[in-house]
């Protein structure tokens, strides 16, 4: 672990702790959670068929395939580089939110908003400037709230950019067509039950 890393990581996990950052750090960390991201997922996909916006039901799809995507380069990641949580490695790190990842590379909070926020980016046309802004600021807010949280090192996030812009990039333009095939399926799911 290098001398930049962690002098970041005790700045902004121990120099900037305050009572109103460990009370918001761990909702924000909550919203951000992968079952939470996958579950909205879900639910634009739903409302994209009720409201008959094919735009968004594309959007949908692409995200739900990217997610399966960059959770395998999340799980290779875990599994061939191996680093332990900044709060199990430094005794001084303060755990602000809930977490039971095993390992710390990379990010899967930060790749799955990436990615996410890149989809909706590569797809829309209105509002681009504004929507490409909220997204910088949401994802800066990210990276605070897991390095402050104690679960992640600078460089978790940093891998977890990679991998979400990646996993997006690679979707979009060569996996798209699993779209149609996704929304076929899930149609006729949605057609069964719904």
């Amino acid at each position: 672990m290098s001398n930049i890393q962690v002098s970041i990581m005790y700045f902004i996990n121990n120099g900037l702790q305050n009572p109103f950052l460990d009370w918001i750090v761990p909702i924000i960390y909550s919203f951000a959670d992968v079952r939470v991201m996958l579950t909205l997922m879900i639910l634009v996909f739903i409302a994209s068929r009720i409201l008959m916006k094919e735009k968004i039901n594309k959007i949908a799809m692409l995200c739900i395939i990217a997610f399966c995507l960059a959770s395998v380069f999340i799980l290779l990641s875990k599994i061939f580089y191996p680093s332990t949580r900044p709060f199990v490695a430094f005794e001084w790190i303060r755990l602000t939110v809930n977490d039971n990842g095993f390992y710390s590379f990379p990010s899967g909070h930060f790749a799955i908003a990436t990615m996410i926020l890149s989809i909706i980016l590569m797809n829309v046309d209105k509002y681009k400037k504004e929507l490409f802004a909220l997204s910088i600021l949401y994802l800066l807010t990210l990276a605070f709230v897991v390095i402050y949280g104690g679960v992640h090192y600078p460089i978790d996030v940093l891998g977890g950019f990679i991998i979400g812009v990646l996993s997006a990039i690679i979707t979009v333009r060569y996996l798209g067509f699993l779209t149609e095939y996704l929304d076929n399926f899930l149609t006729k799911y949605f057609d069964k039950y719904f």
